[in-house]
């Protein structure tokens, strides 16, 4: 029999095998503060807890998923008070962010981790292409080196009169204040 095939027993004990009681533990209690804080808030704070429930915690960021649209903004408005509720009523378990989502979106925080990674390296991009249009306009790094620092084609010079005296306002200020450190 093939050593890597399992019954639904042994799946089930492995899986179980994974979860400590204290995540059990402290899943119960952000659950049941969940439910405790948003029921505190003032007006509708009972329809809110009924709409919305917790879905995962990861790194500190609480993922929160309601059934429309509405509920989700009407919880970010109230954040701070759920998010102090939160860390007073959860046993000691620390929220730091809320991220909201639409009941059958699917979306997770791992989702939004993408997300974030995906638009740094758009940045990053749109930075590298920037300098290389700089470069290719004549401002290149060579060109600063050669000159101090100040660009290409004559630096500071080039500048209106205005900025060179902003610039050199600023480059005073930053020696002073390096001078106090």
């Amino acid at each position: 029999m093939n050593d890597n095939v399992m019954n639904g027993a042994q799946m089930i004990t492995k899986v179980f095998n994974n979860i400590s009681s204290q995540d059990i533990e402290n899943s119960g209690k952000i659950f049941q503060a969940w439910k405790t804080t948003v029921e505190k808030i003032s007006g509708n704070g009972e329809q809110l807890a009924a709409h919305s429930s917790v879905v995962d915690l990861k790194n500190g960021i609480l993922l929160v998923e309601s059934d429309h649209p509405g509920w989700n903004q009407m919880l970010q408005m109230h954040k701070k008070f759920i998010l102090i509720g939160m860390n007073r009523l959860s046993g000691g378990v620390k929220i730091d962010s809320m991220a909201f989502r639409v009941r059958g979106s699917g979306a997770s925080l791992a989702d939004t981790e993408e997300m974030n990674r995906r638009a740094v390296e758009r940045y990053a991009q749109k930075i590298e292409e920037e300098q290389k249009r700089l470069e290719e306009m004549g401002y290149g790094k060579e060109d600063a080196a050669a000159t101090g620092g100040q660009g290409a084609k004559g630096g500071a010079s080039q500048l209106p009169p205005e900025l060179n005296a902003i610039f050199e306002r600023m480059k005073k200020g930053a020696g002073k204040k390096e001078e106090e450190k």
